[in-house]
């Protein structure tokens, strides 16, 4: 981990005594991370003493997020909550620990460093919605100045009668190698039309595409399953249905936890599981696959895989970006039903959160990560103010 700017903050004129004793608790308290103090867009603000609270705030003033770091002596929690009262006042984003209670204290800064990081990448991002998004997705249907507001994402529209038809490109044989394809199924035209999103995604300059795939699959029965796969298993989010709500919460797994995750469909709800499923997804998240045709249309091709994760991560966003679902699960089966999309997993939840899917769902499409994540995704909206319901 780089080294974290902090700015150790005590009452006017204290003397140099205060600031070294800080420094020394720092280290004892963090002995695996790297500080410097620095005046200078400081990462880190750790209140010292009582009477330090105008000297924070002129450096508040010229922050978006803060971390505070505070301890029990010389009054130094009682100035932070008086900090932390200006800072959610005045919009500033800022989150409060007292070092001298909070076990996980070295697991939160990286939390909040991680979060940092993904926040200053997200903002940079441009992303396609190539068509539009599908009619019933009812509840996921996110504004662009939603995007724009809350994570300074821009949101760029494309028709699909701006480009050329899928047709016209030429076959990708390195696209089509990727796949283990034992049943040779011809996978020409999928190529073609990963062709033609890689294009529009390289024409628009684009971070991540989310791609409203039925009328192509109506027309010209060629799916857009593979291409999709490809795009994530390379780390760039590629959603499809024009999933607004569930891109977005790509882009911020992948920048977060350097994953994208799998987007499925929430396919029932048992007493203690759930079962998900879909067409596409990326092939380093299965253990092994073959190549099948789209469920609900029985054309073109989708990836058919065993997901090979046992413990995941399970959550969406709901469409103003104000609320969040993050839940941890076991994989308890991976069936091969004929009745649901070809990648399909069972998963076993807690009650709560079986009970919050049930009476409280954002939506249906939920995203799937190999692995934990629940805490530092939770941190993420925290930062973000999210509500996690």
């Amino acid at each position: 981990m780089a080294t974290i700017k902090v700015d150790c903050i005590a009452y006017p004129a204290a003397p140099e005594d205060v600031f070294k004793r800080g420094e020394k608790i720092l280290h004892e308290k963090l002995p695996a991370l790297k500080f410097e103090t620095s005046k200078a867009n400081p990462e880190i603000l750790f209140i010292l003493t009582g009477g330090s609270e105008y000297e924070a705030k002129m450096v508040v003033d010229n922050l978006k997020y803060v971390l505070i770091l505070a301890m029990n002596e010389n009054n130094s929690y009682a100035a932070a909550t008086e900090i932390k009262a200006y800072c959610n006042q005045n919009n500033i984003v800022s989150i409060l620990i007292n070092i001298d209670t909070e076990e996980n204290l070295s697991r939160l800064i990286e939390y909040y460093l991680c979060s940092k990081q993904a926040i200053s990448k997200i903002k940079k991002y441009k992303l396609g919605l190539l068509g539009n998004i599908s009619k019933w997705l009812i509840a996921s249907d996110i504004q662009g100045n939603v995007l724009k507001s809350k994570f300074d994402i821009e949101l760029v529209k494309i028709d699909w009668e701006s480009h050329e038809q899928y047709s016209e490109f030429e076959i990708n044989n390195q696209f089509i190698t990727h796949f283990n394809n034992s049943d040779g199924i011809d996978l020409k035209d999928s190529s073609k039309v990963y062709n033609l999103i890689e294009h529009i995604i390289n024409d628009n300059k684009l971070d991540a595409i989310t791609v409203e795939c039925f009328p192509m699959v109506r027309e010209h029965a060629v799916t857009a399953c593979l291409a999709l796969s490809k795009l994530n298993n390379d780390l760039f989010p590629a959603g499809c249905e024009g999933d607004l709500t569930a891109i977005t919460g790509m882009i911020i797994a992948k920048e977060l936890v350097g994953q994208v995750p799998w987007m499925a469909n929430l396919v029932s709800i048992n007493k203690n599981t759930v079962f998900l499923a879909h067409c596409t997804i990326a092939t380093n998240l299965v253990s092994k696959y073959k190549i099948a045709t789209h469920f609900e249309t029985n054309s073109g091709t989708a990836v058919q895989g065993i997901f090979e994760a046992n413990e995941i991560t399970i959550f969406r966003f709901d469409k103003n970006l104000e609320k969040a679902f993050i839940g941890t699960g076991i994989v308890t089966s991976k069936p091969d039903r004929s009745d649901a999309c070809r990648t399909q997993i069972e998963v076993e939840l807690p009650n709560n959160s079986i009970e919050l899917l049930n009476e409280q769902p954002l939506g249906n499409h939920h995203l799937i990560l190999p692995g934990r994540f629940k805490d530092i995704l939770e941190f993420f909206c925290k930062l973000k103010q999210i509500k996690v319901i």
